[in-house]
Order: structure tokens, then C-alpha cells, then sequence
């Protein structure tokens, strides 16, 4: 009797064991089932390009310099006998800074002039009498070059005696003197730098596509870490004719400095541009690029499948970029999902309408 409960038990456990790994089977068998219904086709979401006439916010930096920074050197030789500006002076233009010795100078002035009124007597009496044919025409003629010489002689001393007085060619504020009372001075050497700030200008640089909204007499806003709460206006003063190394253009805008809120040469500064666009263009959402910006790439909906093809971009926004050859506005762009794609693959839009 107990062999045969033991037999029946063992039969009975044998037969569940049996039925639970034929359940699991068939359980799995369901399950690749529905793992291959499901890796049919990968769920993406796509987009289309867009034709837009979008407005352009630019902005470039630079630094301010002075619409005036000049550096007066000496024209003449000789001590400085007295200096009457120095380092931080406001000045005129035309104001006197300095004076070399002159006393030669004058003396030899003086002589020069005295010659030079002489001839010019000479030259008068002698036009009289040639009228009555009292001197020759040589005789005339040798006094009109002796007044033209004797001017000349006469006019290169003056200059040579201005030169040593030293003055202001524009009005300004004496950024640096290297003058000093006693020292002497010879020509070229660097005496003075003036710089004006009652003018200042900034220089940027924007691309090929951005130069062409620009134009001479433009009104620009400008801002200034300095001041951040406050906004700038410039005008637009020069356009360079020809890009530098880098392929930008440079851009001058001059701004008139306020006295309440004074902007300093070196200061740091950002001109914002608004370009208006009025031509449409085909622009992408930035999230459907995969590759880099040189090599861009995008996948394509074709058939239900994906495929994969290089597109040329121009301008890249915050969120999209422009498309200048490859794509139309009929083309589905797959914008999520792309990491799972490979040419050919089978693909399910999620979002199309």
C-alpha cells in the first residue's frame, strides 16, 4: 500500500513538473512573438521643414577706443626751456604744452625777413623802371627770383621758429608726457599723447551673410558690462570693403560719450544687431542633425523606412538651422529616435498627422 502511494505521488509530481516547462515554453514562445511584432518597425517622432522669414539677432563684441588718439612728436631740436602742460591736463586744440630754446631761431627769423622786405622793395622799384626801360629784363627778372628765394629762406626759418613752440593738434585730455623741463629734444621723439574722449568708437566683425544688412549710417545698440542697467545708441561710421584673415568684415560705430555716464577707451562693449528678413528660408529643427555641423546628416522617411542623407546648412539658430541644399518641405525628418537607426530601417511616426 505504501509503494503505491509513493509510486502515485511521484507520478503525480513528474506530470506537474511536465506542465509547468511545457507552460514556460509555450510562454516564451509568446513572448518572442510579440518582441518580433514589436522590433517590426522603431517608434520615432519627425518634423518637416519650414519655410521662414525670420528676424536675425546678432551680437558682436569689441572694446572702445577713442575716436581721437593722437601722439605728438617733435619737429624741431633743441632743451626744452619751459613746460606748461602735463599729464592729465584737459587742453584745446592749439594750446601751448611746451617751448624749446629759440633765441637763435629768431635772430636768423628776423635776418630772413629783413632780406625778404629788402627784395621786396627791390622788386617794386625795379618793375617801375623796367617800364621806362631803365633796367634790363634780366635785371628784372634776377630781382624777382632773389624776392622768391629770399621768401622761401624767410618762410622755412618761421616754420623751423613755430616748430618750437610746442602745441595741441586736438583737443583732448593728456593721456601721457614724456616732456621734461631741462631735457633735450630732437626730431620724431614722442612728446605728448592726447586722447579724445568725447567720441568713441566700436570695432566689430560679422560674417559674409551678416555685413549684407548692414549699412553706413545704421543706429546700433550697444551695452557695456560697466553699466549694465543702460542701453547705448551708435551709428554705424565705416564697413570694411574686404574681410580679414578669419572671413569677417569689420564694423565701426561711433557713439557720442556721455558725461553722466562716461564710457573709457578699452572698455568692454557689445553691439546688438537686428537684421529684418524679408526673403523666406528653409529652415530645420536643430535636433533632427546627427553628425557634426561640417558633415551634417539627417534620416529621411521614405516608404516606411529610414534613410540616411547628407544635407548642406547655412546659419545655425538657438533651435534650427538652416537648410540650403538636400531637404524640401514635403520630406519627413526623423528628429527622435535616430540612435536605434541604420539604412533601411523600418520606422513608425509617431506624431504624423
Amino acid at each position: 500500500m505504501k509503494k503505491t502511494i509513493i509510486i502515485l505521488a511521484s507520478a503525480s509530481i513528474l506530470g506537474l513538473t511536465a506542465y509547468k516547462l511545457y507552460a514556460n515554453k509555450e510562454e516564451m514562445k509568446e513572448n518572442a512573438k510579440l518582441s518580433e511584432i514589436t522590433s517590426a518597425s522603431i517608434p520615432v517622432q519627425i518634423t518637416h521643414p519650414e519655410k521662414l522669414a525670420l528676424n536675425t539677432r546678432v551680437s558682436a563684441d569689441g572694446t572702445f577706443e577713442a575716436k581721437t588718439d593722437l601722439t605728438i612728436l617733435s619737429e624741431t631740436q633743441g632743451k626744452l626751456v619751459a613746460v606748461y602742460k602735463e599729464k592729465g591736463v584737459t587742453v584745446r586744440k592749439g594750446d601751448l604744452l611746451a617751448q624749446v630754446d629759440n633765441e637763435l631761431l629768431r635772430t636768423q627769423v628776423a635776418a630772413a625777413r629783413a632780406n625778404f622786405e629788402k627784395l621786396q622793395s627791390d622788386s617794386a622799384r625795379f618793375t617801375k623802371l623796367s617800364e621806362s626801360d631803365a633796367v634790363t629784363q634780366r635785371q628784372l627778372e634776377d630781382v624777382r627770383i632773389g624776392l622768391m628765394n629770399a621768401r622761401a629762406q624767410y618762410r622755412q626759418v618761421q616754420k623751423q621758429l613755430d616748430n618750437t613752440y610746442i602745441r595741441a593738434t586736438t583737443s583732448g585730455i593728456i593721456n601721457d608726457d614724456f616732456v621734461q623741463e631741462g631735457a633735450y629734444v630732437s626730431p620724431g621723439m614722442q612728446l605728448y599723447n592726447i586722447v579724445d574722449i568725447s567720441k568713441l568708437k566700436l570695432n566689430v566683425r560679422l560674417t559674409a551673410n551678416e555685413i549684407l544688412n548692414v549699412k553706413e549710417g545704421d543706429e546700433i545698440n550697444i551695452t557695456s558690462s560697466v553699466y549694465p542697467e543702460d542701453t547705448f545708441n551708435g551709428k554705424v561710421t565705416a564697413i570694411a570693403a574686404k574681410a580679414d584673415g578669419a572671413l569677417k568684415y569689420n564694423v565701426e560705430i561711433t557713439l557720442t560719450n556721455n558725461s553722466s555716464r562716461a564710457l573709457k577707451p578699452g572698455m568692454y562693449a557689445t553691439a546688438h544687431f537686428l537684421f529684418n528678413s524679408e526673403n523666406e528660408t528653409l529652415y530645420l529643427d536643430r535636433n533632427a542633425i546627427i553628425g557634426s555641423v561640417q558633415n551634417p546628416q539627417v534620416f529621411t522617411i521614405e516608404d516606411g523606412k529610414a534613410h540616411l542623407k547628407s544635407i548642406t546648412i547655412g546659419e545655425v539658430r538657438s533651435d534650427r538651422v538652416e537648410v540650403l541644399e538636400g531637404l524640401s518641405t514635403s520630406n519627413e525628418v526623423i528628429t527622435t529616435g535616430q540612435i536605434n537607426l541604420e539604412e533601411g530601417t523600418v520606422v513608425n511616426a509617431l506624431n504624423r498627422q
